[in-house]
This record gives structure tokens, sequence and C-alpha cells, in this order.
């Protein structure tokens, strides 16, 4: 009777299945005509293939090892053979799969030896690089000399006999120091410790020399003796050589760390106020995992340095940083720029194909500026780029598997985007995994002057201006101000401001019309036309009269004021008022 491949099939137990699926190694099993009937969940993560998307299919075409017929036809296994599938390399055996007596399918047992091969590939060329180093080193070598461990002399080359002005006859069997004048080659198989590139006097000439014990297991049996540089001028060429390639490879290290690499660290953060060096030292912990963190803080307050901090902290700080503002690409175009696309994709795609940006970060980390803009279909095919670490080029019939760390930054408020439905609830939990949130300027109460006086000083090296402090006029006025830009408006505000003044001190007329015209006369009383301003103004005055009249109590100023003391607390530091 014929056994069918539903019989074969049926073989398979679940408990074997559920064997062959823990392993590590691909396996795969196909009847006589070459139909997979199986394929293990390793086996479909190599061939990176679904398995729905290989059962029942010939074999031809879907999976390394296709001379697994053969292997059926003549009933002997093919072991240990090399397959190449695609980018891929595969180490393979196949067998004949034999039910009572009779072949009845074939037995596919592969692994992915690509990494293998390409450490092969590198170690193969340093070993070429070695020889090459090797016989460099030999050409540098003016002379070779080996003793015995009574410091006779063994072996010595004709380089060094010729500049010691004997033979090798004459110098062989002799003691060391009767050859070479101010040795020190006894010395050194006597106390077993090597001494490298060391000045030596030899015939009214500095050398450099290195010489080591010759050991066999723990005993000393001899010494070696290299002159590394019989003429000083020689080595120094040769370091003066090694500098310029030092400084080249840093020059394109740089080069390359500033087309792709993270701009700032945390050093570019100034903080000068609690909440937000709370943040920083949040991002420093997250920055060492790998989690998608999501960065909150209005326009301006620096959300991109903290995504470009985070990545030089992390684990990959020398990998590709790859920057999308989703808010910034059309809708018909941010498909192709975050997913890259397939040669002939579209009309006027590129020849060859162009990787998407997700492509790009592998590696390294990909950071979605303003992520609140991204459309609702893309945002679909991030959550399952963020899902399965793998993305689909357009136009492509297989997915990439990549290595990325997200990061998002938004100013909008994404709990109100879900409720109005334009922003995915899972994609944000995927996201949200840490949430650092930057406070805008206009709740950092004083903290406002010092980071003033910070960017005054980077600004006066930028613009070789020399202004020393802020006038008092200028002080109330960046303090009722309320920043709606935030750093960034501060940054040009101040740009403007030094290069009226250049040097002395700030003074209000120096700063730009719309901050100068905000200030009026009311009843003799300076005030501004800014109503959150204004009111800022008049609760710090009424929260100092509450302290004044508690006589400092902090829990009674909050009684009288009727506000819960956590509010009084904020408030309090929102104004500078702790210390009262």
């Amino acid at each position: 009777m014929e056994i069918t491949g539903d019989v074969l099939q049926n073989g398979l137990t679940p408990e074997s299945k559920q064997l062959l699926d823990s392993l590590s190694n691909g396996v795969m099993i196909v009847d006589k005509q070459g139909v997979i009937l199986y394929v293990n969940q390793a086996g479909c993560g190599m061939l990176g293939l679904k398995r729905h998307e290989v059962l029942f299919q010939n074999i031809i075409g879907i999976a390394p090892g296709t001379d697994i017929l053969q292997v059926m036809r003549e009933g002997k296994p093919s072991l240990a053979n090399e397959v190449r599938f695609g980018d891929k390399m595969f180490l393979a055996n196949r067998t004949p799969y034999v039910l009572n007596g009779e072949i009845v399918g074939g037995i596919s047992v592969f692994q992915d030896i690509t990494a293998y091969e390409l450490a092969f590939k590198k170690m193969s060329s340093q070993e070429r690089e070695l020889q090459q180093f090797r016989e460099l080193v030999d050409q540098l070598y003016d002379g070779l000399v080996m003793c015995d461990r009574e410091g006779r002399i063994t072996m010595i080359n004709q380089t060094y006999c010729d500049f010691l002005g004997t033979t090798i006859e004459e110098a062989i069997g002799k003691h060391i120091t009767e050859v070479i004048e101010n040795t020190r080659m006894h010395l050194v198989i006597q106390t077993g410790k090597p001494e490298l590139g060391h000045l030596m006097r030899l015939r009214n000439r500095d050398i450099i020399v290195s010489r080591m014990p010759l050991r066999e297991g723990e005993e000393i049996v001899g010494g070696l003796g290299k002159v590394l540089f019989s003429d000083l001028r020689e080595l120094r060429g040769l370091v003066e050589r090694y500098n310029i390639m030092e400084r080249k490879l840093d020059y394109y290290r740089q080069e390359l760390k500033r087309v792709m690499g993270a701009k700032y660290s945390f050093n570019s953060i100034f903080s000068d106020h609690p909440l937000l060096a709370e943040a920083i030292e949040l991002a420093k912990k997250v920055a060492k995992t790998r989690s998608s963190i999501l960065i909150l803080g209005e326009s301006g307050t620096g959300k991109e340095l903290f995504a470009h901090a985070i990545h030089e902290a992390s684990p990959r700080g020398e990998g590709p940083f790859i920057r999308v503002n989703c808010a910034a690409i059309p809708k018909d175009l941010i498909e192709a720029e975050l997913f890259g696309y397939e040669e002939g994709a579209f009309t006027g795609a590129k020849k060859g194909g162009k990787p998407g940006k997700i492509e790009l970060a592998h590696g390294g980390t990909l950071f979605l500026d303003e992520v609140g803009d991204m459309p609702l279909d893309m945002q679909v095919k991030l959550l399952r780029v963020l899902q399965e670490r793998e993305v689909e080029r357009v136009g492509a019939t297989k997915p990439i598997n990549v290595d990325i760390r997200v990061i998002a930054a938004t100013h909008r408020p994404l709990e109100r985007l879900i409720a109005e439905g334009r922003f995915r609830q899972d994609l944000y939990y995927r996201l949200n995994v840490f949430t650092i949130s930057i406070p805008p300027l206009r709740v950092q109460g004083h903290a406002i002057l010092s980071l003033a006086h910070h960017l005054i000083r980077k600004l006066n090296q930028e613009l070789c201006t020399a202004v020393k402090d802020l006038g008092p006029r200028v002080e109330e006025i960046f303090l009722s101000h309320s920043w709606p830009g935030n750093v960034r408006e501060m940054h040009n505000v101040l740009e403007r401001a030094l290069q009226m003044a250049d040097s002395g001190t700030l003074q209000a007329d120096h700063l730009p019309p719309y901050l100068q015209d905000r200030q009026v006369i009311l009843k003799g009383e300076a005030v501004t036309l800014d109503l959150e301003a204004e009111l800022s103004k008049t609760e710090k005055r009424v929260l100092e009269l509450a302290l004044e009249k508690c006589q400092g109590n902090k829990v009674k100023a909050s009684q009288v004021l009727g506000i819960h003391r956590a509010s009084l607390y904020r408030k309090l530091e929102k104004h500078g008022l702790l210390s009262l």
C-alpha cells in the first residue's frame, strides 16, 4: 500500500511538532513530490516567510536544499552542504524520510550560517593583513638575536652582524655581552621582565631595541632581542605617518557621526530648574534601555535636543540617528519616505529603489518628530514595524528585518487626539513606554534668568560680542513674558539683542519691538499688556502677603488662600518663594 502525504503528515504527533518547534535549527519535511508538509518555527524565521506561505508549496524556489528530491530518489543522505538562498547562506543536511521500510519523503535540517560566513571572510582578510604586517615588521627589524638561558647566542641575523662588524659564525656560541656592548639581555633573562622600546647606545649610535624572555611553560629558557630602529630618523618618520593616519581616521569618524549620528549630548542641555533636572535624570536612565520613548513638550522646549542626547548616551550611540518630521512630509510621500520603495514601484521611482528612513536607522535610533501629525494609515504601518521589527518597502514582496529604537516627540495632546479618533490608541501605548515631559519656560520662574545668562555666554562666543549682564528692566520683561516659543524664542531674542548692544549690559531698547511695546505706564506703575504675565505678578504678591500674614507657616497660608497645600507649594516654587 502506498503511503500518502496525509499519512506522512499525520505521523507527526502534537508532541513531536512541539519538540521540533523548540529547536533552533530549521526543519522541513516534504513528500516524494517535493511538496512541503511541515516546517518548524525556526525554519520560517530563517526563510523570512510565514508558515502558511510555505506549507503545501513545492520546495523548488521556496527553501534551500532543493536537491532533496535527488536524496529521496537515491535513498542516500546529503550532509553538511552549503546552500545560498537569497542573501543568506545555509548549512543543510538532507535525509530520506522512511516509514515501514519505504521512503515516503525527505527531511531537511538547516541553519543560517550567514554570520559565520561573513566572520570567516573578515577573518581571512585579517589574516592577510596580519601576514602583510609581519612582512612589514620583518623589514623594519634592523637586527635579531636569540640567547639560551645562560645568555649565549644561539641565533643572530646577518643584518645585525653587519651592524656589529662581526659574522654569524663568530657570534654564535659567545656570551651576548662579548658581542653586543651595553646589552641588558642577560638581565632580562634573569628577571623575566621584558624591556620594550628601550633606547640603547651602540657603536656611537642611538638605536631602539626590545628584549623579551623566552619561556616554556613557567620556565625561562632564553631571550630574544630585536633592533627596531637603527636610525631614529626612520622612527620619527613612521610616527609622523601614523599620526597623520590617526588624524584622518578621526576626521572621517567625526564626519560620519556628523552626517548620521547625534549632534548633541546631555552636556548640551542647560538646566537650572527642578522639573527640567528631573526630566534629564529620567532621560539618562532610559537611554540605557532599548524601550520606546515619548517626549512631550511645547514648541521650542528642546524635544529634539533630548532625543539627540538620549541616542548619544545609549548603547546605540555609534549607530545612525535618523530624524523624520512627520508634520513636514506631504501625506502622499510619507510612506515612501519612511518605508522606502523598490525599483518600478511607481512612476518616477529611482532605479534600484531606495531605502526608507526606518531601514536607514537599522542599528541606531529613529526619531519621529511631531508624531501627532502622522496620518492614520501610516500609524497602522508604523505599529507593525514596532511589533514585528520588520519593514516592507513600497512595491516589495518580502519584509526586511530592522533593529531600531524609536523616540517620538509631539507638542499635541495625544489623549485628546485619541478621543477624537485622530491617533491610534494601540500606537500610543507602544510609543509611550517611557514619557519625558519638558516644562515650558513660563513655569520655570527665576530659572529663566539663569538660562538667559547661559545663552548670552554661548552667543558671545558665536557672535564675538561682549555683553555682560541683563538690565533690571530686561529681567522684569523676561520674567513677565509668557515665552510661547520657549527656548527657541529666547535664543532668537537674545541673538538680536546682543548684536544691537554689542557689549556692556543688555537694555530694554535692545530687545525686539514686540517686547518693548508690551510695556506701558498705568497710574504711574509699569505694567505690561500681557494678561497672563500681570496675573502671574498679582498671584505672586498675594502669595507674599499670605506668607507674611501667617509668619511663613505654609499650612496656615494654604488655609487662608483656600487652596490645597500641594498647590501652594507648586505656586511658591513657580515664583521662587519656597525659601520664605
